[in-house]
Order: C-alpha cells, then structure tokens, then sequence
C-alpha cells in the first residue's frame, strides 16, 4: 500500500515538473522586468521561486503551486472557456483532450476553492502571497457563480472566434458530459449566450480586410491612405472635404 502511494507521488511529480518549469519561466520574465517591487525599495525585486515569497500556504505546497499555474494559464491564453463536467469516462477523456490539442487548446480540471482564491487576486502580481489573499477575501468575481460542480477550463492562447467554434463542436461529441457555462475573453466575461454569439464573428484579421476594402469602396484608396497618416494631415483634408460639401470651395 505504501509503496503504491510513492509510486503515485512520483509519477504525479514527473507530470507536473514541466509544467512548473513552464511557470517558472514566467515568473523569471516578470522578475527581469522588475515589475514586483515591494517596501524593501523601489529597485528591490525578490525571487518569485524563494523563501522571500510570503504565500499564504508553504511555497511547496500544492496549493500554492495551483495557484501559480492558475495565474500562468491565464495570463499566457486570451481565452478561458469554463465547463461543468459530469460522468466523463475515461476514453471519452482521451479523446476530448486529444482534439482539443489538435487545434492548440488545453483543458485542466480546476480545483474551485483554490481557483476562486486565484480569481479575487487576478490582477495582482502575487495571487498566493498572504498579505494579498487577507486584502482580496472579499472580493466578488464576475466568474465566481461558475465554479459550482465539476469545473474544468479550456484554455485558448488567442482570441480566435473559429477556434471556440471548433471548441464547441468538439465538445457536443459527449454533449451533456461537458458543456460550457461561461467565458473569458481577453478582459470580458461572456455567458453562454455571448459565447455562441462570438463564435460566429469573423476574425480580428478579417474584421481589418473587410474595414479597409470597405474604406477604400466608399471613398478610395486616398481616404485608406488619409487615415494612416499623421493627425494634422486628416484634420486638414476632412476640413477641405467639409467645404467642398457646403460649396464654399473655390
């Protein structure tokens, strides 16, 4: 029995020591650029992976390392899809998670409590910190409401309405098995219907080609170039355009 639950704890501990390195490199950009500055001086910048970190639970802990890998994910995927999942069987699992990847997504089953405790903290800079957890208790996240039940999150590096299309109908191969409850995308928090209705939009680059060859429809590829220039310059030519409509143009 008590060799079986080492050799549990050390499978998990191989598992998780990339996704740690993968954190830890995070946290080392964040130190570089010596945006965590605490009251020992303004150039002090303590080492996110030392004993200079005053988390609310033991830095080691599993808790605090959620709470960290909560806060990589989101800040390295500019959307979060959260799912309720329900009697997922273990092939099922497999193949969701293998489809997801295909097209560049992840899914992570989350702990509630410890991904509320994150969510309250989010903008800060150390979520786990004590001091920080002690100001936030408090705090009520839009996303809150969410985590009731099994939860899980996809997580998506950019905002791709036809990667959550994708997502979605791969997820309707297990149908009520895992479904969406909410979202986030970028800075916005979406409800489902909000979700079914982005997913639908065209992309950032085609929403950019369409802008341009209507621009260039209506008023030619001068007007295109106008609005690329300096602000003097559009000034200028909007107020020759507004003189010519009123006729005082000579």
């Amino acid at each position: 029995m008590i060799s079986s639950i080492i050799s549990h704890n050390l499978r998990s501990i191989n598992l998780l020591r990339p996704i740690r390195n993968s954190i830890q490199v995070s946290v080392r950009s964040l130190i570089s650029s010596k945006t965590y500055a605490t009251s020992t001086g303004d150039n002090a910048v303590p080492d996110l992976l030392s004993n200079q970190r005053k988390t609310a639970k033991p830095l080691l802990s599993r808790k605090t390392f959620l709470l960290d890998y909560y806060k990589h994910l989101n800040d390295t995927n500019e959307i979060i899809l959260y799912v309720h999942h329900n009697n997922i069987t273990k092939n099922e699992n497999k193949k969701i998670r293998n489809d997801l990847s295909k097209i560049g997504c992840k899914l992570n089953v989350i702990r509630n409590r410890i991904y509320g405790v994150y969510l309250r903290s989010e903008n800060e800079i150390d979520p786990a910190d004590k001091e920080t957890s002690f100001k936030n208790k408090k705090v009520n996240h839009p996303l809150s409401p969410l985590l009731n039940g099994p939860t899980a999150i996809i997580t998506i590096p950019t905002s791709n309405p036809q990667t959550v299309s994708d997502v979605l109908k791969i997820l309707k191969s297990v149908q009520e098995k895992l479904f969406v409850v909410g979202a986030k995308v970028e800075k916005s928090v979406y409800d489902v219907d909000q979700v079914n209705q982005y997913k639908d939009l065209p992309t950032k680059e085609q929403l950019q080609s369409q802008l341009t060859g209507l621009l260039t429809i209506l008023g030619g590829a001068g007007l295109v170039q106008t609005l690329e220039s300096n602000t003097t310059s559009l000034y200028l030519t909007l107020k020759q355009h507004e003189k010519q409509l009123s006729g005082d143009d000579e």
